[in-house]
C-alpha cells in the first residue's frame, strides 16, 4: 500500500485514472474527505462507490504520527518531537508571534551541509523525509492546537534539514500544502529556507510554487562564509547572489536574506558596510538574526546594540531589515538548536501518550 500523505493530488489523479479508470475529480473529492473533513476511512467517502471505497482501501494507507514529546516555552513557543514513521523522528516547533503562529517543519533527520553554528548539524545527514513525513507534522501540530485553542497561519522549512537537498520531498510537501483541496495554505504563507544550492533554487523556482525563498548567507565574503558553511566551496556568494537576481519572482515578492549575526566572526562594521554593495540588484530583504548560542560550538551571540545598529544602517541604505529575535531559547526550540536526543525528556517537558 502506499501512502496517501506523500501524493499529490495530481499523482492521485493519475493513479485513479489509470488503476481504476475514474476521472480527474474523483481525486478532488479523496483530497476533500482527507485534508479538509479530515476523514481517512474510505468507508465514511460517501460519495464514491462501494466498489470503488473497497479498492482504495487496499491501495493507500494513512500513517499517523506520533507526539513522543511535546515542551512548551516560558514564551509560548511549543517544540515537538514525533515518531513519523517507522522509528523516524524529528523536531517541528510552533513559534508564539505577537500576532500569529508560525508552524517550522522539518524536511531530513539530521543535515549534511555542515554549518558550524548549527546544533542540527552535529548529527550528519541521516536521512530524507518523505513528503507524508513531512505533511503527518503539519497534520498532528494541527490537531494538537486545538487544546491550546490556536492554530498556524504559516508554515517555515526553517527545522532540521537543508530543504531543497530533500527536493522531491519538499516539493511534493509545498503541492499538498498549498493545493486547495489539500491543506490549503495561501502560498504566500509559505517560507522555504536553503544554505544556498545554486542549481535546486533554479529549479525550484522553475516551479512557480509561488512560495517564499529564503536564503542563509551570514557573510559577506567568501572566505568567512566557507569557514562557517562549507556549502560555499561549492557555491560562492558570487554565484549565489547571481542565481537569486536572474530567478523568476512576482512583482511583489522578494527573496529573504537570512543574516545569523555571530560575534566576532561576520558582524563588523566592514561586513555591515559590504552588504549592501553585495546585494545590489538582489530582489530581497534581510532578516537579522542574533545567534542562538550552542553549547560546545564555540560561537558566541552579538551584542543587542550592535545588532541594532545593523538594523538601522541597512534600512537607512533601503534595503528592507527586520530582526528576528528568537522564541523558545529556553527550551532549544530557537534556530539552528533543533537536534533530536535520547534524553529529550525533562522537568519542562510533557510526555503525550496517543
Amino acid at each position: 500500500m502506499e501512502d496517501f500523505y506523500s501524493l499529490s493530488r495530481e499523482s492521485v489523479s493519475e493513479i485513479l485514472s489509470e488503476e481504476f479508470s475514474l476521472p480527474a475529480y474523483r481525486a478532488n473529492q479523496v483530497f476533500d474527505w482527507v485534508y479538509r473533513k479530515g476523514i481517512t476511512n474510505f468507508d465514511e467517502m460517501s460519495n464514491l462507490g462501494k466498489e470503488v471505497r473497497s479498492r482504495l482501501v487496499e491501495r493507500f494507507h494513512f500513517p499517523q504520527a506520533t507526539i513522543v514529546s511535546r515542551q512548551i516555552s516560558v514564551d509560548g513557543t511549543r517544540k515537538y518531537l514525533f515518531r513519523v514513521n517507522d522509528g523516524i523522528e524529528v523536531e517541528s516547533v510552533m513559534i508564539k508571534q505577537p500576532d500569529r503562529m508560525t508552524l517550522c517543519v522539518s524536511s531530513q533527520v539530521g543535515c549534511g551541509m555542515g554549518c558550524r553554528f548549527c546544533q542540527t548539524a552535529t548529527m550528519g545527514f541521516q536521512k530524507n523525509l518523505t513528503a507524508g513525513d513531512i505533511i503527518r507534522q503539519v497534520l498532528a501540530v494541527r490537531e494538537d492546537a486545538i487544546q491550546f485553542n490556536d492554530d498556524f497561519s504559516n508554515i517555515v522549512f526553517m527545522g532540521m534539514g537543508e530543504p531543497l537537498h530533500n527536493f522531491k520531498g519538499v516539493s511534493t510537501a509545498c503541492s499538498i500544502l498549498r493545493d486547495e483541496f489539500g491543506i490549503g495554505i495561501a502560498p504566500r504563507k509559505i517560507t522555504v529556507s536553503t544554505v544556498g544550492l545554486v542549481p535546486a533554487i533554479k529549479k525550484f523556482m522553475s516551479m512557480d510554487f509561488g512560495v517564499n525563498l529564503a536564503v542563509s548567507l551570514n557573510a559577506t565574503t567568501d572566505s568567512v562564509r566557507s569557514a562557517i558553511m562549507p556549502v560555499n566551496d561549492r557555491y560562492s556568494i558570487d554565484l549565489l547572489l547571481s542565481t537569486l537576481r536572474e530567478v523568476p519572482l512576482a512583482r511583489r515578492k522578494k527573496v529573504t536574506i537570512e543574516y545569523v549575526l555571530l560575534a566576532g566572526v561576520n558582524d563588523t562594521k566592514a561586513d555591515m558596510e559590504r552588504l549592501p554593495t553585495i546585494l545590489s540588484g538582489v530582489k530581497c530583504k534581510v532578516n537579522l538574526i542574533p545567534y542562538n548560542e550552542n553549547a560546545g560550538l564555540g560561537f558566541k551571540s552579538p551584542e543587542e546594540s550592535l545588532v541594532h545598529r545593523w538594523y538601522r544602517y541597512l534600512n537607512d541604505r533601503q534595503i528592507p531589515t527586520t530582526i528576528r529575535w528568537s522564541k523558545g531559547q529556553d527550551i532549544d526550540a530557537a534556530c539552528g538548536q533543533l537536534k533530536t536526543r535520547n534524553d529529550t525528556q525533562s522537568l519542562n517537558t510533557i510526555s503525550v501518550v496517543n
